[in-house]
């Protein structure tokens, strides 16, 4: 394995660590939500018209669950409803997108299915291989549309890159740290091995057998590069931040080109809405779930609906007074946050990354926010989680109102932190080239490869692509030999 920078973990190592997969034993085990069931409802009342045909069987058979589901007088009628062919949906619908040039894009069907079809056991390898999952609570990240994450005990994604890590060991597999890719050996339409360099300067050459796989990830810390292929977002700014690690520059990308590989998606990127405002940094300050978001100005007044997808948060956040937001928390909801410890949140509030107060009045005032305002804007919401219903944004998901002291705000602002687009792959995670032809021995998996998510990523949805694709393309690659020497 190469690594260009000195250690590895890429993204993973900066994610929340939840994997979107449906496993209904687990999940039906815990009460459905306030609003749970009106966003099974408006899944009901879709135009079938509406639905591509590839999807069309998938979405008859999932409103034949719901409408199982939405009858049942039983216990079991009042838990956590899932299934594959909901994920499948969600991905689809929830990845459909326009681009500026009123250019339609949505997943690749076969990639979707194969995606949502192997996700759990992609779950059940990583158990196997040592990563110890939280099966006390079904996660959510922002934008997953639906509670079916699996989050590691550890913090973020470490406990993957460490358990991986020591198989890889085990099984004598090496790792080349500061160690960069520069070019595909290529022997007619066959990759039969790699150029690198290491940091001090020397050439390495390496020859397979059975091909290479890339997994460099995106290239959302390459601003150029985003703005070079944007036709999603009305400006990149030079200046923007990023979730990702610096590592992310579009390398693999690069490498698949140069061989021929065929691009699809590139103009669509996603902002994270709830970044850092300073460094992109995605757990500073208090992060729960997106159930318990809510969202505030500079004003001091809700503008969106807190559970909606990452895009449509970003996009809404851009247009307020310095593209700036506030998460709100009390300590009922403080207590259910992200990697959060009294050491962190003293930290947080030392750094000034997180705010806070024993009244609403007073943290309003820490935020230069006319406390009136602020208060009733609280209020309402509290209102509309009694009620089950936002009068304002329709945010059909609650949990916990904002009443408990002390009281908390995070500071926010979207930042890059997926992009969609990459190498076109087959369901074998086979690359494809510029005729559609596979690329004999070449493979890509995770954010390199463009097709699954379209113009918009499910929260989830990534560790969820990164490892079952990841699985298939080491499955390709050990029993596919090639013929090139």
């Amino acid at each position: 394995m190469l690594e260009k920078f000195a250690a590895i973990g890429g993204n993973i190592i900066r994610t929340g660590g939840q994997v979107n997969a449906v496993e209904p034993d687990w999940q039906g085990s815990f009460p459905t939500l306030a609003g749970e069931k009106e966003t099974l409802t408006q899944i009901l009342n879709h135009n079938e018209s509406d639905i591509d045909d590839a999807y069309l069987e998938d979405f008859r058979t999932l409103k034949s669950q719901i409408q199982a589901y939405l009858e049942d007088v039983t216990d079991k009628g009042n838990h956590l409803f899932d299934s594959i062919e909901l994920h499948r949906i969600q991905t689809y619908l929830g990845g459909r997108r326009k681009d500026r040039n009123n250019v339609e894009i949505s997943g690749n069907y076969d990639l979707v299915k194969t995606l949502t079809d192997n996700v759990l056991d992609s779950v059940h390898w990583l158990t196997e291989k040592g990563v110890h999952f939280d099966r006390s609570f079904v996660d959510m990240p922002v934008g997953a549309l639906w509670r079916r994450g699996h989050k590691p005990m550890k913090a973020q994604g470490l406990e993957y890159i460490e358990s991986l890590r020591d198989y890889l060991r085990q099984h004598h597999g090496r790792i080349f740290t500061e160690t960069t890719a520069e070019k595909l050996i290529k022997d007619g339409n066959q990759i039969i091995g790699i150029e690198a360099r290491k940091a001090n300067g020397a050439k390495v050459k390496i020859h397979t057998r059975h091909g290479v796989v890339l997994a460099t990830g995106g290239f959302g810390a390459n601003t150029k590069m985003l703005q070079q292929y944007n036709t999603y977002w009305d400006n990149i700014p030079d200046d923007i931040k990023t979730t990702n690690s610096p590592a992310m520059t579009g390398d693999g990308i690069r490498l698949g080109v140069q061989a021929g590989a065929e691009l699809v998606g590139m103009g669509f990127s996603q902002m994270m809405p709830i970044s850092d405002p300073k460094t992109g940094a995605l757990f500073t300050g208090s992060i729960v779930t997106p159930s318990n978001f809510v969202f505030v100005n500079k004003e001091g007044h809700r503008f969106v609906n807190e559970f909606e997808s990452r895009d449509v948060l970003s996009k809404a956040a851009l247009e307020q007074k310095d593209g700036m937001l506030y998460i709100i928390a009390d300590e009922n909801i403080k207590a259910l946050a992200m990697n959060t410890s009294e050491d962190k949140i003293n930290q947080e509030l030392a750094d000034g990354t997180l705010l806070k107060a024993d009244t609403l009045e007073a943290l309003a005032e820490k935020l230069n926010i006319d406390p009136t305002t602020f208060v009733d804007t609280i209020n309402r919401y509290n209102h509309f989680v009694d009620e089950g219903h936002d009068e304002d944004f329709n945010k059909n998901t609650f949990d916990l109102k904002i009443e408990k002291a002390p009281f908390y705000a995070t500071p926010r602002k979207p930042a890059v932190h997926h992009t969609m687009g990459g190498l076109r792959i087959n369901t074998q995670a086979q690359v494809i080239d510029v005729e559609g032809q596979v690329i004999e021995g070449l493979y890509a998996a995770g954010e390199v490869a463009g097709g699954i998510h379209a113009g918009n990523r499910l929260g989830g949805n990534a560790l969820a692509d990164i490892f079952t694709f990841g699985r298939i393309a080491g499955q390709s690659v050990a029993t596919h030999l090639i013929t090139g020497k």
